[in-house]
């Protein structure tokens, strides 16, 4: 009963907080934190006949998520909203006890989140590339001129490597690099550069944006790059208001918590399966 409980939240968690960050690019703290309760406030109802590991479970995993997300907020990696939808998440898978096999779902599950968001993020990057064709194909074109005799290099090396592989058929792991790598990093970096800036007014903005320039008045700078927390929108709408700025330049990210929700439905009914997949790897 306690997994199932834990599932169903978990569950409308993810498919609320998913809809909300495609849509508006904003996941508000009440459903985090309300996340987050509603795991612990389980957890210990199950505690009090279950026995308190039940309840440590659910604590140890929301420690280990809370010290990666501190991390990865602090390093400017994600944002207020991922950060805070880690450690619930923490709350609701858990490290149980004694230690086990199942005790490594957690790791499993960020695992999964890396390479589920990966995959995810060169989907959604694809998505906004084809939608604003016109500035991609410009800046794709213009960062491959920009690296043409490398561009060159790595062509030539491909096909020597193809060439190669018709008498040595073990050479062809290295048609995978380097040249489809070098092409995959100029479509990132293509992408980025050209569809994910934007100006905005200070009151567009919202808690979690990404500052993309240091932003001075008087030649002076007052806020450095940086994801925007609720005090600096308070500077910047002063600023406005006082004529000292209109626009600041923002980094759009890619929506990430759909890599939760896919992540979450991965571990949770096909972690035998990785298990299974790992026992024949090792």
């Amino acid at each position: 009963m306690l997994d199932v409980l834990l599932l169903i939240v978990a569950l409308t968690a993810l498919l609320i907080a998913s809809y909300l960050d495609i849509k508006t690019r904003e996941i508000p703290d009440w459903l985090n934190f309300s996340l987050i309760a509603a795991a612990l406030g389980i957890r210990s109802i199950a505690a009090a006949a279950g026995g308190w590991p039940i309840l440590f479970s659910g604590l140890i995993g929301l420690a280990v998520c809370f010290v990666i997300a501190l991390s990865l907020y602090y390093s400017n990696q994600w944002g207020g909203g991922d950060s805070k939808l880690l450690m619930a998440m923490g709350a609701i898978i858990g490290v149980s006890l004694p230690i086990s096999k199942e005790s490594f779902t957690l790791v499993w599950f960020i695992i999964s989140l890396l390479f589920l968001g990966m995959i995810w993020g060169l989907a959604w990057m694809a998505g906004v590339a084809i939608k604003k064709k016109h500035l991609f194909a410009a800046r794709f074109r213009h960062s491959l001129s920009s690296y043409k005799i490398l561009h060159g290099i790595l062509a030539l090396f491909t096909l020597a490597t193809i060439a190669l592989v018709f008498f040595y058929p073990l050479f062809w792991p290295f048609l995978l690099f380097p040249l489809p790598v070098f092409y995959l990093f100029m479509f990132v970096n293509s992408v980025e550069k050209s569809c994910f800036y934007t100006r905005k007014l200070p009151e567009e903005l919202t808690e979690g944006d990404w500052l993309a320039e240091n932003v001075a008045v008087d030649h002076k700078t007052v806020l450095f790059k940086k994801t925007l927390t609720k005090k600096d929108l308070f500077i910047l709408s002063n600023l406005k208001k006082k004529r000292k700025i209109n626009t600041v330049l923002i980094k759009e990210g890619i929506p990430f918590i759909p890599a939760f929700l896919y992540s979450y439905i991965l571990v949770i009914f096909f972690e035998r399966h990785i298990f299974q997949l790992l026992g024949l790897i090792f």
